[in-house]
């Protein structure tokens, strides 16, 4: 399989320096309840991603705008080649973290939580078989995942930049899971409406076995948006300004 993602990179859990703006909880590492702030930081921060952030370079995220993504046939239930443009990714703004913990000591970052409702907007080329039926079409298309949970997990090593340490990523990985997934592919079949909602249908009914099959797609592109942002955010904010 060839998967190939141009994604705007967009999530955050907290900030804490000067340059960031003032509604942001700051936390300090030599606080004895710092994780306890970084947590509660990370909860308020992510329900203030609504708009753009110039100072960080982070985009609007209701919704995250991803301007392309492929996925190339891998066999299966779902044997489609599929092409997805002018994407809006909503819901991620509403992410309840059951945990978040970032570890100076091991130089690691935890982040657990769900997110009720994922909707995955975009204008959709397919091309291929689901359940060896044919589905073939462009138009647009909805993706929803019902009650999306992810568990993140990162290492990170410290740099020095003229005299100041940044984070760095090692390391990053990634396991989802969705309750229920829906799809709505509009058009299908040049617009044959009796043979489009016939697959939508197909497809809605066996939602499990193909939500099976596209998850590790769904894991690696969700991995990519929080790597980015972190490897974002890390750059540009030293370890002293974002702690001290």
């Amino acid at each position: 399989m060839i998967m190939r993602y141009y994604i705007v990179f967009a999530f955050l859990a907290t900030l804490s320096n000067c340059s960031i703006p003032p509604n942001f909880k700051r936390c300090f590492r030599k606080d004895p309840n710092f994780k306890k702030c970084y947590s509660e930081a990370a909860q308020f921060g992510t329900t203030q991603l609504t708009k753009a952030y110039e100072a960080l370079g982070t985009p609007n995220l209701e919704p995250l705008h991803i301007p392309f993504l492929t996925v190339r046939d891998k066999g299966g239930v779902f044997s489609v080649d599929q092409i997805f443009k002018n994407c809006n990714l909503s819901g991620l703004t509403t992410l309840k973290f059951d945990q978040i913990e970032l570890d100076l000591e091991k130089k690691s970052l935890i982040a657990d939580g769900v997110i009720p409702k994922v909707e995955f907007k975009c204008q959709y080329e397919l091309n291929g078989k689901v359940l060896l039926l044919p589905i073939k079409g462009e138009g647009d298309s909805n993706v929803t995942l019902i009650n999306f949970h992810a568990n993140y997990r990162t290492s990170y090593e410290e740099v020095v930049k003229n005299n100041k340490t940044y984070f760095k990523t090692v390391k990053s990985e990634l396991d989802s899971s969705a309750e229920r997934w829906y799809f709505q592919f509009d058009n299908l079949f040049n617009g044959n409406k009796e043979l489009g909602d016939n697959i939508n249908l197909v497809m809605n009914d066996n939602w499990k076995e193909i939500a099976d099959e596209l998850q590790p797609e769904y894991n690696e592109i969700v991995r990519q948006i929080l790597e980015g942002i972190f490897e974002k955010i890390w750059s540009k904010t030293s370890l002293d300004e974002f702690l001290d």
